[in-house]
């Protein structure tokens, strides 16, 4: 049998009492989101070389990239056509399809694949 709140041995008396304040509902998600958070991984001169052969051969081929950004924490993934990148502004102008544009900074990547 399982033990339920009629069990002897159950505080009966605090049953009706359970509730949760939305604060605390909002106080509890932030906690489990802070606990998802990864520090951010540091990318070597020789994996930023990969990185810049592989946009490199993914513009002149067309091909799609899967581009991996770290944003506060937690790890995303952008998948695009490279349309060009820019050295001053240190970002990539990304292709996601004929209509949208996303722009990644070189500070957020954390990886880059071919796709296709």
């Amino acid at each position: 049998m399982k033990p339920n709140k009629l069990t002897p041995g159950h505080n009966l008396m605090w049953e009706s009492s359970r509730m949760m304040l939305p604060e605390h509902v909002e106080a509890i998600l932030e906690w489990q989101k802070g606990l998802e958070k990864v520090k951010k991984p540091i990318i070597d001169e020789q994996q930023w070389t990969e990185f810049a052969h592989i946009i490199q051969e993914a513009k002149a081929c067309k091909r799609r990239i899967k581009i991996t950004i770290w944003k506060d924490g937690i790890f995303d993934e952008i998948v695009g056509w490279v349309h060009n990148v820019d050295p001053q502004l240190k970002r990539i102008r990304l292709n996601i399809d004929e209509i949208d544009v996303d722009y990644v900074k070189f500070s957020d990547i954390t990886g880059i694949e071919p796709m296709d």
